[in-house]
């Protein structure tokens, strides 16, 4: 395994050589993307005060009350409080399945070694969930939770796999979750208040609010909505920036071959999903993983490549954090291609396989319920 000074020269490398030949703009220069940065923490900063205000304000009311007029405004100032606070120190979801150390050390030593190259901390927790998706954040005042999902995970090739952890550890690596967590908290509060000042459906109501509570909440609704749209424009610049940074760690890492198959799997979400809601609604209850690692496997490089020209065409993305992923894979294969830092065998994989077991059949199980009963 490279030393992780020797990674760090070799990543530096890449970004200079994506850099030097503008391969994709959005990486940008390092002063755009520190001002989109500091921008969208100079929005979000207000949001994190008006929780603070709030909270202070309801104490007081509280404490210092002589009535129960006061008593109620406080109560009722708190509860706002409560409802839109900020999530600073993170928490781990309610449909996410933690993996114990103890029992797998196999992934435990592997998401170590990533780490490890990468010159960063693991996570303290590794979790499972049944999105089809992946993602770091915080936990608590200093840990750090990585999060998998099983049906991306059981999509993907050993490799890849390698490549996914290799992009949300380069994340940490980035320094890109202290300043996310600080902005999508924000984020976060900014809807919570949207759904608090739309009253359209409310159980208080009992889904049929009257015509001038809706007038009433309207205006600040909208200006809330608007503010929330232009902090999401701000720090887009950042974290599609980010993406891309951690699309080159990945491809370190995992080798080029590897971080292009994480990105071409991701393509595939729509045959992932149906082949999820096909095993989930079939009575004979089929195994929802094996499900999607059989229909992954039988599509084929040229259904690979009419994906990826799909998306290239579409300009589809993950979401609107997320650059193209036709960029993504622009930029991995645009420059030098790397040999993988980190190879994971079969054996390896296997092991990894076994250990995780539980906790996939866990996700899928939760997957295959809301296939089986939604609406």
């Amino acid at each position: 395994m490279a030393a992780p000074s020797a990674f760090a020269q070799r990543l530096d490398a890449r970004v200079a050589q994506a850099l030097d030949n503008r391969l994709v703009e959005r990486v940008g220069s390092g002063s755009r993307r520190r001002a989109a940065r500091a921008l969208a923490a100079v929005l979000v900063t207000p949001v994190h005060l008006l929780s603070v205000v709030l909270a202070v304000t309801g104490i007081l009311l509280l404490v210092r009350g002589d009535g129960w007029w006061q008593w109620l405004m406080a109560a009722f100032v708190l509860g706002v409080a409560w409802v839109t606070r900020p999530d600073v120190l993170g928490r781990a979801e309610p449909d996410t399945v933690l993996v114990a150390p103890p029992t797998a050390p196999a992934l435990t030593d592997l998401v170590a070694e990533v780490a490890a190259l990468l010159g960063t901390r693991p996570p303290s927790e590794i979790r499972v969930d049944p999105h089809l998706n992946a993602y770091v954040a915080p936990r608590g005042l200093r840990n750090r939770q990585l999060v998998l999902g099983a049906p991306l995970w059981v999509a993907l090739s050993p490799q890849a796999r390698v490549a996914l952890l290799g992009h949300e550890l380069g994340h940490l690596a980035h320094g890109d979750l202290l300043s996310g967590q600080y902005v999508g908290s924000g984020y976060r509060t900014l809807h919570r208040w949207v759904e608090l000042l739309d009253p359209v459906g409310s159980e208080v109501f009992e889904n049929s609010t009257p015509v001038l509570v809706q007038a009433v909440m309207a205006p600040p609704r909208w200006i809330v909505n608007g503010y929330l749209r232009l902090l999401v424009a701000v720090n887009a610049a950042a974290s599609r920036s980010q993406e891309l940074y951690a699309d080159l760690a990945s491809a370190v890492v995992a080798g080029t071959e590897g971080a292009v198959g994480c990105l071409e799997t991701s393509l595939l979400a729509d045959s992932v999903g149906s082949a999820a809601q096909r095993a989930a609604l079939d009575g004979r209850r089929p195994d929802l993983g094996e499900a999607i690692a059989a229909r992954v496997a039988t599509i084929d490089a040229e259904q690979r490549a009419a994906a990826r020209r799909d998306a290239a065409e579409d300009r589809r993305s993950i979401d609107d954090s997320h650059p193209p992923t036709a960029d993504r894979l622009r930029l991995i294969e645009s420059v030098e291609p790397a040999p993988a830092g980190i190879v994971v065998d079969s054996a390896r994989n296997g092991r990894i396989d076994r250990e995780l077991a539980p906790g996939l059949q866990q996700a899928f199980k939760r997957l295959g319920d809301a296939y089986r009963y939604v609406g």
